[in-house]
């Protein structure tokens, strides 16, 4: 006999916390900390403080999980809160960020290639976090959800409660910015 999982989803696991159900709080925390941690550490570029946000996170979806509408998007709802929160922390602590991930976000982790050619790599998505990091908030949020999420435009435009129009135009102005900045640096 094969035993089939069935994955319970994410209004469903909601539902089920409202009703007293710890764990299912806890599997919606299992499902999304790591997505939402990546985002944030993007997005306020300090890997030590992503948790801290991370938590404040997790404290209003736990907070505020009665307002949530369970015949709506769970996981649009949830970005939206982590992106609000993302957007608090930088108002409140403004900063020097070298890059948007620091060490933890280093793309190069092939051993293959001379020590310059790995150098020269590690220049190049230096640069490149250099460039996503330069971008207006609006701009980088779209290309991070985008691009690092792999998340739809009709998905991005409801978490950032825009229209999906608009949610592809910042995603445009963003390369264009990106890759404008990557030419300056003479890396494309």
């Amino acid at each position: 006999m094969i035993e089939v999982s069935v994955v319970t989803g994410d209004e469903e696991l909601v539902r089920r916390f409202r009703g007293g159900e710890q764990k299912a709080f806890d599997e919606l925390y299992e499902r999304y900390a790591p997505r939402l941690k990546r985002l944030i550490v993007y997005s306020i570029g300090d890997a030590d403080e992503a948790e801290d946000v991370l938590h404040d996170v997790f404290m209003r979806v736990f907070l505020h999980i009665d307002s949530f509408n369970t015949d709506m998007v769970f996981s649009s709802w949830i970005y939206r809160i982590a992106v609000n929160c993302c957007k608090n922390f930088r108002k409140k602590h403004v900063h020097d960020r070298l890059t948007v991930g620091g060490e933890q976000m280093d793309a190069v982790n092939s051993p293959e290639g001379s020590p310059e050619e790995l150098y020269l790599k590690e220049e190049d998505m230096r640069e490149f976090h250099l460039a996503v990091d330069a971008l207006k908030e609006k701009f980088r949020t779209v290309f991070l959800l985008r691009f690092d999420h792999g998340m739809q435009y009709s998905q991005i435009s409801s978490i950032l409660d825009c229209p999906e129009r608009t949610a592809k135009w910042r995603m445009r102005k963003a390369v264009e910015k990106i890759v404008d900045r990557l030419k300056t640096r003479n890396v494309v």
